[in-house]
């Protein structure tokens, strides 16, 4: 492209660079910002950086070395030039020449515009059974690197660059019975009373029973309101389950003696869409999918159903950013408040209950 220059980030440049990230991202997120000087590809134009694309390599196993795209930004006034795909291009024989044989991104599951660029560079979604093959017990490693041990609606693309074959992403209602047989899995702690309140004589679950009915009633009534939303409008969803959450959904039974929902979630299918003209169908999705929940609270109180629907409700950043929070934040203040009233009503009801 005319002006435009690849290069690796020198030291001299990390200062303007972190301003570039800093007005691209959220404030929350800076926190988490990482800068590897020998292994940051920016994009510059007249001496002046106008994109970049952080890169973290480090082994894996004996056949893994990994070259995990960090953050990719772009200054606002260059943003539709193909500067993303320009330093994805460019990362692939950067990396190799490094002697790295797999590369991979974390991208939310509503974030279209930037998994377009991942398919495009011959990336795809990688599940959970797959990352256990390749990585092995190195995949403590990848998700450290990767802050992925809490992050919830974020999926791995992965590329291989060894000509590795690449497994396709568990998705429908095969991926949907996988995330219904995990979520049980995880609340043996509270059904068996080995967690610690338990231990000490107190118990927030009373009745184990409406526990189980509570996690698969909700899972099945969450999905099937947001297929309903969908085939309504004729739009092309499927369900994906989420390969990330499951240490919080494990230590919360453990530690407090409450579930900890890991639901997936529907997503629009494909990548030709735009976050932007379907939002008003994601805020539809997610207010039928907590209406059905708060329903299923009247009828079956239990803490599964209450605890989805607040994260459902309330939680919109990150790490939460999967949960059907961050679709209706992006709605109007009517959506938002209604949903506001159906937490606190199935709340009141719940400690009247």
């Amino acid at each position: 492209m005319s002006g435009y220059v690849v290069t690796v980030m020198q030291e001299e440049q990390r200062g303007e660079v972190e301003a570039l990230m800093a007005a691209s991202f959220e404030k929350s997120l800076s926190p988490i910002f990482f800068l590897h000087t020998p292994t940051t590809l920016i994009v510059t134009c007249n001496d002046r950086v106008v994109a970049g694309l952080n890169l973290d390599v480090f082994v894996v196993n004996r056949r893994v070395k990994m070259g995990y795209l960090g953050w990719l930004y772009t200054a606002q006034d260059h943003r539709g030039k193909g500067l993303a795909g320009l330093l994805l291009e460019a990362a692939i024989p950067f990396l190799r020449d490094m002697g790295c044989t797999d590369m991979a991104g974390c991208v939310e599951g509503d974030n279209p515009a930037s998994f377009k660029q991942l398919e495009r560079a011959l990336f795809s979604r990688m599940g959970l059974r797959a990352q256990i093959k390749r990585f092995g017990s190195g995949l403590p490693t990848v998700y450290r690197h990767a802050s992925r041990f809490f992050d919830m609606g974020y999926f791995l693309w992965h590329r291989s660059l060894d000509g590795s074959k690449q497994t396709p992403h568990p998705k429908g209602s095969k991926a949907l019975l996988a995330t219904l047989a995990a979520n049980l899995l995880l609340a043996l702690p509270i059904i068996l009373e080995w967690n610690i309140p338990a231990l000490l004589g107190f118990a927030f679950v009373q009745d184990t029973r409406l526990l189980v009915a509570g996690i698969v009633l909700s899972l099945v009534a969450r999905t099937g309101s947001q297929m309903a939303v969908a085939a309504r409008t004729k739009a092309e969803v499927t369900y994906l389950g989420w390969d990330t959450a499951y240490l919080t959904a494990l230590l919360a039974p453990l530690l407090l003696g409450l579930p900890f929902p890991v639901p997936g979630n529907v997503y629009i299918r494909g990548s030709h869409w735009s976050l932007k003209e379907h939002s008003g169908l994601l805020s539809q999705m997610a207010l039928l999918s907590n209406c059905a929940l708060a329903l299923l609270c009247v009828i079956i109180p239990n803490a599964y159903t209450l605890l989805l629907l607040l994260l459902d409700t309330l939680f919109s950043f990150y790490p939460f950013c999967g949960f059907n929070a961050s679709r209706l934040r992006r709605a109007g203040r009517r959506t938002r408040l209604l949903s506001l009233v159906l937490l606190l009503a199935c709340t009141i009801f719940l400690l009247l209950y």
